[in-house]
């Protein structure tokens, strides 16, 4: 059985007595606005501090080749933001509105996968109940993953990128080809420069665009050898692939993007936990795998059932292929799992009618209100309780007096997390930290070094102290924070989460 790539039907246009209950569901964007509120409200996110500091000076220098001068460890060290244009609208943001700023910025940005996902739904055929509902069951794991970082972006991107891609082929004519090229090239050039990860994108495209090939005309066409017809078929898949392609080139790296995504790997798997492959993965990261295979199961029964009446979408392989791509990528790196779940979503939701009983759309249509009413419940308490705190870093960083507190031009010891806030509203002062997040600039062997030292090895504070080392900013529980006690450092601060000593 081969799949036809004619277009799919337009979707049906929903009665005006459901207009109403649509909008007042932004169109099924309701959960993701939700969550956006309440990842403003309990800030979590330590990047997005150094990331301000680092739009700044993008700005400053008119440059993306930068060097590193935040850090006593790794002073000098050439390097090249992966995210330099997302860096730059946040650091705009904090100029415009500090905390606050930063906290709509965040709403802004989570909000617009939700509208991506509703966008690309919609075309799919999908109705915004089941959107809706779709949607809050999946924001339940990827509310770790939504937050003012730059991938909250390339999730928005790369499910506009599938959707667009999915339509240039299936297109007709040459105009629509060209057309549709020139949008691809402009969107992934766009992500592109806004965050590397637009990489994965002209992953998902391929594996698509591929298996949407091989399971169409291209595949009769073989099997009788009609060469010919077979070249004529591949034209526009390779006009599609090669556009994502030739977008992805758009950076001031041009072909050193692929190098520079490598190394970033290569830095992170150790420590970091969205980089971690599947079976060394958190629970709540094995959860979102656990979910882009979930949302992967049902397109492929959806496809099997399709197959069986001979009605398949000429999408629907093409999602398949992109999810299933995505979903293997979550296996070896956690990362590519939350972007396996939103690029399934529009189309879940639009084969949700396919693979569900009778009496499901109906249910459908009345968890859409109950479902966002409690999530947006839930939010709405959160709020209340701490309404000071938005855009505010979270109770998981040291609070503004303990920051305050240190010393001006002191050498830090600080943990991974909280280097870039250190930096925002300290090195103007001089102090200097030992990492903020960038693992690609520090490299795997010295955050693994400075990790032995907060752990206390042997000889830990003559370390510091040799390298000019004055402050400690740590967890209570550190095992060198009693070490520099008994050697006669003195508490300065402490905080719910941070002890600040400071050398004798």
């Amino acid at each position: 059985m081969t799949t036809s790539l004619d277009p799919a039907p337009p979707p049906t246009t929903a009665a005006p007595r459901h207009r109403w209950r649509d909008a007042a569901l932004l169109g099924g964007a309701l959960p993701f606005v939700l969550v956006a509120l309440a990842r403003s409200t309990a800030f979590a996110e330590g990047d997005t501090y150094w990331q301000i500091t680092t739009g700044a000076e993008v700005l400053a220098r008119r440059t993306t080749a930068l060097v590193e001068d935040d850090s006593w460890n790794a002073a000098g060290t050439p390097w090249h933001p992966n995210s330099w244009g997302y860096d730059v609208l946040v650091d705009l943001a904090w100029r415009l509105g500090g905390w606050a700023g930063l906290g709509w910025f965040t709403v802004l940005t989570v909000s617009l996968v939700g509208v991506a996902v509703v966008v690309v739904g919609r075309r799919l055929g999908a109705a915004a109940p089941a959107l809706a509902v779709v949607s809050t069951l999946a924001v339940v794991p990827l509310t770790a993953w939504l937050s003012a970082r730059p991938q909250t972006v390339s999730y928005a991107a790369l499910v506009l990128l599938v959707g667009l891609a999915a339509r240039v082929l299936l297109g007709t004519g040459r105009r629509s080809a060209l057309l549709g090229a020139a949008g691809l090239v402009g969107l992934t050039a766009l992500w592109v420069n806004l965050h590397l990860a637009a990489l994965g994108g002209f992953a998902a495209v391929a594996g698509g665009v591929g298996l949407a090939v091989l399971a169409g005309p291209v595949r009769t066409a073989v099997r009788e050898r009609r060469w010919r017809d077979v070249a004529g078929q591949l034209v526009r898949p390779a006009v599609v692939v090669g556009a994502v392609g030739l977008g992805c080139l758009a950076s001031p790296l041009g072909t050193g993007i692929v190098a520079a995504a490598g190394h970033t790997a290569d830095e992170s798997t150790a420590l970091i936990d969205e980089w971690a492959p599947l079976w060394r993965a958190k629970p709540v990261l094995a959860m979102t795998w656990v979910a882009a295979a979930l949302c992967l199961a049902v397109l492929v029964l959806a496809w099997r059932r399709a197959a069986a009446a001979d009605r398949v979408p000429g999408w629907l392989p093409c999602w398949v292929g992109a999810v299933a791509v995505l979903v293997i990528g979550g296996v070896t790196a956690a990362r590519f799992s939350p972007m396996a779940v939103l690029v399934a979503l529009p189309a879940v939701a639009a084969v949700l009618p396919a693979v569900t009983p009778g009496r499901v759309p109906r249910l459908v249509r009345r968890l859409s209100w109950a479902l966002p009413v409690a999530i947006g419940a839930t939010v709405v308490a959160v709020a209340l309780t701490s309404p000071g705190s938005f855009g505010r870093p979270g109770p998981l960083f040291p609070t503004a007096a303990t920051v305050a507190a240190i010393p001006d031009g002191c050498r830090v010891l600080n943990e991974y997390d909280e280097g870039g806030l250190l930096t925002l509203l300290r090195g103007q002062d001089g102090v200097l930290v030992s990492a903020d997040g960038r693992n690609d600039v520090y490299g795997m062997p010295a955050l693994l070094a400075t990790e032995r030292l907060m752990d206390g090895a042997d000889g830990a504070l003559d370390t510091l102290t040799a390298a000019g080392v004055g402050c400690l900013l740590l967890t209570p529980d550190r095992p060198l924070v009693a070490q520099a006690v008994a050697a006669g450092w003195a508490v300065t601060a402490r905080d719910d989460a941070r002890v600040l000593l400071v050398a004798p």
